[in-house]
């Protein structure tokens, strides 16, 4: 099984391929790099469909070059140059192809904290069969980081995932995914930890009113959580597949990018988000919170779409 990265021409692509990379280390995976070209699709005979996709291969084949040239000398890298009706369509195709086991983009939108999907990654998410992981703007792992011995006599050693970081809402299908996402963190030697995450609005807080309530709600709210994510460690101690660490967290700010950050992460960490339980399949599969949670991330966020749940699921 493999880690395909997607990288388009006349796009920055360091950090998906620094977050492939990672995967790649953690899973003992090949790493695929992929560049897909929809943009003079179908192909025609004339010469100048034909000259415009010679242009287009070979501006694809330069910046698989320079994606490479990124790549650690300790992974095993592979190229791939696929003409596709869409971007979309491409990746999943090279996907099923190279057997793999995570997709990796990058983020879309301008620089800046937190993660942005664009029409690639949406469309990813309602059709992909794997997870589909994103990197963050800027996203970089220095070597050494998360490894064991870091620091030591031979230098710093390659970086490897530390933890997976599983967010909890409280349904049936996210302690699921808290169970899959274990089994993956034990596979790559890392730790797993549940978090859930509230927010409670500044206009609450000035105007004093309902506040007491709030508090308490809140307060119960905490409570049910840490008594479900005991059910759900006693599983993870069960299964056999025991990750390196297990933590409980619950994050509390006035927004989201707040609540993300009032618990700490790792520089080699990754936050596991699932598929909304509403809505038909055709239709978006984050739900409202899992999107502003996905916006709001300082870590790459792996998602796992609808398609991918049940296999995901199984996992654990």
């Amino acid at each position: 099984m493999t880690i395909v990265v997607g990288v388009a021409p006349n796009h920055r692509s360091e950090a998906a391929i620094q977050l492939g990379v990672l995967l790649a280390r953690s899973y003992d995976r090949e790493l695929v790099v992929a560049s897909i070209n929809s943009v003079a699709w179908p192909p025609s005979d004339s010469r100048v469909d034909t000259e415009y996709q010679t242009f287009l291969i070979a501006n694809a084949r330069a910046a698989l070059d320079e994606a490479v040239a990124a790549v650690p000398s300790d992974i095993r890298v592979r190229t791939v140059v696929r003409g596709a009706s869409s971007a979309r369509r491409g990746l999943l195709e090279v996907c099923a192809e190279e057997d793999a086991f995570r997709l990796v983009v990058g983020s879309a939108g301008e620089l800046g904290e937190g993660i942005g999907l664009g029409s690639v990654s949406f469309g990813l998410l309602q059709a992909s069969e794997i997870p589909v992981a994103i990197a963050p703007h800027g996203f970089a792992v220095a070597a050494g980081a998360g490894a064991a011995g870091a620091g030591g006599a031979g230098g710093a050693e390659p970086a490897r995932l530390t933890r997976v970081t599983a967010a909890y809402s409280g349904s049936d299908t996210s302690a699921e995914l808290v169970l899959g996402g274990a089994a993956v963190a034990a596979d790559a030697g890392a730790g797993i930890r549940i978090a859930s995450f509230h927010t409670r609005p500044r206009s609450y807080a000035a105007a004093g009113v309902g506040l007491q309530a709030e508090d308490q709600v809140i307060a119960e709210w905490e409570a049910t959580i840490r008594s479900h994510t005991r059910e759900i460690l006693s599983e993870i101690e069960q299964s056999g597949r025991a990750p390196k660490s297990v933590e409980v967290v619950v994050g509390a700010g006035s927004n989201w990018h707040e609540a993300l950050r009032a618990i700490e992460w790792q520089p080699t960490e990754v936050l596991l988000l699932g598929s909304s339980s509403l809505g038909p399949l055709a239709r978006i599969s984050l739900g409202s919170h899992a999107a502003k949670i996905l916006r709001a991330s300082p870590v790459p966020v792996v998602l796992v779409p609808r398609r991918a749940t049940d296999d995901y699921i199984a996992r654990g």
